[in-house]
């Protein structure tokens, strides 16, 4: 009777060991892939940011011929309007 309840009492501590060390190394994991996924998180913001930064410069060069474009124009109308 004695062995059994030593055997019980082996096992519940085995168990609760298990379970301590299972949760650690969950843990653990879930660190690693949460960090690594922060990495990949960055990297994507980095291109994003890289992408839309080409894209304002293409606007601003594209508003800029725009812009030189209008101002020829407006001269253009007027000087057709003094000239009438």
């Amino acid at each position: 009777m004695d062995f059994k309840k030593f055997g019980a009492k082996r096992l519940v501590v085995w168990l609760v060991v298990g379970l301590l060390g299972g949760g650690i190394a969950a843990d653990l994991w879930e660190r690693q892939r949460s960090a690594r996924d922060l990495a990949d998180v960055k990297i994507q913001q980095a291109e994003q940011l890289k992408d839309a930064q080409a894209k304002i410069d293409w606007l601003t060069k594209d508003l800029d011929a725009e812009r030189h474009r209008r101002e020829a124009l407006e001269g253009l109308l007027a000087d057709l309007r003094k000239g009438s």
